[in-house]
Order: C-alpha cells, then sequence, then structure tokens
C-alpha cells in the first residue's frame, strides 16, 4: 500500500503508445517496493492511450492522469515533476519498462548514503522491434560509483559510457526544485541540453544495477522527417553548453571531455543532416554551425581530424555535403545487413 508521503514518484509521458503503456504502466505496479506513485501525463494522444490512462487511475488510488495538449515530450516531463509528491522521482518513457526491483534497489541506496541526489542506473538494454533483448555493451565497477560528486561523477561516465537519457535515474525532488531545473520545451534535443548539468551540479551521486528496458525508435517519427529542427535544436544546445562551459570553469579533463562529446554531436548530428535539409534554408542552419566549428577540434579521432581538415580545404558547405553522402551510405548498408 502506498502511504500518504510516497518514496518515490514514477512520471510517465504519454502520447500515442497503445500498444506498449499497458506492459510499461504494469512493470511499475509489479515493484517489490510499494511506496510508490505513477504519474501519468497524457500528451494529447488520440490513439486511445489516454483511456488507458483513466482505466488505470480509475484502478489504482496511487495512480494520478493528467491530460494536457500536445506540447512535446519536455512539456510533459515538467509538469510531472511539478505534481510529483514523492521524496525521490524516476521518468520511464511510456514505450518502455523497468525491472520488477528497479525501485528496491535505489531505496536500498538511498538509506545507505542517507542523502543522495541522483542515482544512476548501470542497465539499460535496448529491446528491438523483434523482441530481442541486447544487453549494455559495458559493466561499470558501481564500487567507483558508491558515493561521488558531480564533477567526478560526470568525468567517470564520459570516460566509459556517456548516457543523456533522463530516464534510468532517480532524482531527488528537492535537489531538483531547488536547482530549478526545466527540460526545455519546443526543443529537440532537450536530453543533451539538461542531464549532465543535473548531475554535474549534485553534491552526491551514486549508481546501482536495475535494468531500465528501452524499445529501439522507429527512424520515421517526428524527429528525424524534421531536418531544419533536428539541426538547429542541436547547434542551439551547443552553443548553449559552450555559454555553460565558459561560466563555470570545471576542471581541465572533464571541461574537453564534454567538448569533445560536443564536437562528436556537432558531426554526426548537425552537420551530417544538414543536406537533407531544402536548399533554401540550408544556408541559414550553415552559418549558425559555422560558429561552433572551432570545437571540433576537440575530436581527436581520425574521423574527426579528417572534419576539420576538410573544412579547411574545402568549406564547410561541401564538407556537409560529404558528411551527409557518408552518413547516407552507412544508413543503407546498416538496413541491407
Amino acid at each position: 500500500m502506498i502511504e500518504n508521503n510516497p518514496e518515490f514518484s514514477v512520471i510517465i509521458p504519454v502520447y500515442n503508445v497503445k500498444d506498449y503503456l499497458n506492459a510499461c504502466i504494469d512493470s511499475i505496479l509489479e515493484q517489490s517496493y510499494k511506496n510508490f506513485e505513477i504519474i501519468l501525463v497524457d500528451d494529447g494522444s488520440t490513439d486511445g492511450s489516454e483511456t488507458i490512462c483513466d482505466e488505470y487511475s480509475k484502478k489504482y488510488n496511487n495512480i494520478y492522469v493528467y491530460h494536457k495538449q500536445n506540447g512535446g515530450q519536455s512539456s510533459a516531463r515538467n509538469i510531472g515533476v511539478e505534481h510529483a509528491n514523492g521524496t525521490y522521482f524516476i521518468f520511464v518513457d511510456s514505450d518502455d519498462f523497468i525491472a520488477t526491483n528497479t525501485l528496491e534497489m535505489f531505496k536500498e541506496r538511498i538509506d545507505q548514503l542517507t542523502t543522495v541526489d541522483v542515482i544512476l542506473s548501470e542497465e539499460m538494454s535496448e529491446v528491438r522491434n523483434d523482441g530481442t533483448i541486447v544487453p549494455p555493451d559495458n559493466k561499470l565497477d558501481q564500487q567507483e560509483y558508491f558515493r561521488l560528486n558531480g564533477q567526478m561523477a560526470l568525468t567517470k561516465m564520459y570516460q566509459t559510457i556517456p548516457n543523456w537519457s533522463p530516464c534510468g535515474k532517480c532524482y531527488r525532488t528537492e535537489y531538483w526544485r531547488n536547482k530549478t531545473f526545466k527540460f526545455i520545451e519546443g526543443r529537440i534535443s532537450e536530453d543533451l541540453q539538461l542531464i549532465d548539468r543535473v548531475i554535474l551540479e549534485a553534491d552526491v551521486v551514486s549508481m546501482v544495477s536495475p535494468h531500465y528496458y528501452y524499445r529501439s525508435r522507429i527512424m520515421t517519427s517526428t524527429m528525424h522527417k524534421n531536418y531544419y529542427k533536428l539541426v538547429d535544436d542541436t547547434i542551439f544546445v551547443i552553443d548553449d553548453w559552450i555559454d555553460y562551459l565558459n561560466q563555470k570553469k570545471l576542471n581541465k579533463e572533464l571541461n574537453e571531455l564534454i567538448l569533445k562529446s560536443l564536437a562528436n554531436t556537432l558531426e554526426h548530428i548537425a552537420l551530417a543532416n544538414i543536406y537533407y535539409v531544402p536548399k533554401e534554408q540550408r544556408g541559414v542552419l550553415t552559418g549558425k554551425a559555422y560558429k561552433c566549428v572551432s570545437i571540433l577540434r576537440y575530436d581527436t579521432s581520425l574521423e574527426g581530424k579528417a572534419t576539420m581538415y576538410a573544412i579547411s580545404l574545402i568549406g564547410l558547405d561541401l564538407t556537409c555535403l560529404i558528411l551527409n553522402k557518408i552518413k547516407s551510405f552507412r544508413k543503407k548498408r546498416k538496413s541491407i545487413k
């Protein structure tokens, strides 16, 4: 039974996922640790997901539903946090599911540390469209992550498996609210902008290993159709990060690790996709991208060095065309396999 003040709020943004929503909610209800509430934020669903939310809310007194006009996943997550009553909260995407011991493992670590701002989850496994479960590539040493400050934790993450997803993590509600963290609404790359900072500014970060199962995202989603917005939002977030780093003055190692990751993002998400944008809109994006190409020097890989050399030799526009051709070739080759 749920107590008056739940230990955990499980926030689930919902939008047109009727085929997966039951499995997601059921994985929460089946948790071995029972002191939790579920907050379903229906982001204007039209496929029957909204009805499923209401049915669960009527059946269980610890499930709350908030219906809103479609505004995107970021706005749904922000509303979920606003309504969270738990001392801690987690995000679960509505087409994903979690292991039955997830909340129990988070609770055990909370009790061990007394106070912890963010708990990371090591085990994030992909669920492919055919149901195949792909385990994570790397196993991390949990003892190294038992109690770290934000900078130490983020440094270790960048050295192993950078993970910008807000899911698979547990956040102390008071910490989140005191720092006034919010997802940027209306932007595609909101995870890239926020989650690292949530970890970075924490006094205490830890890690446990419950399993979070995420489904492969279908590549025909709105995000991948609107390449202008994808590229523009990515450049916006990179610019925002550069300003943030200039203000924070982090230690040299972490600063360079973040810039290396941003350089990789600029190259593979922004520059490689510019030529999917209609020609009449392309120049605006190229101009914006040019202002932050200097960070590419932090990508010391062979591919990163080649991109920098190409820009200096033939210019940014032709380099973007080449990166786009390489990306298209790789996509075709992957689809054949």
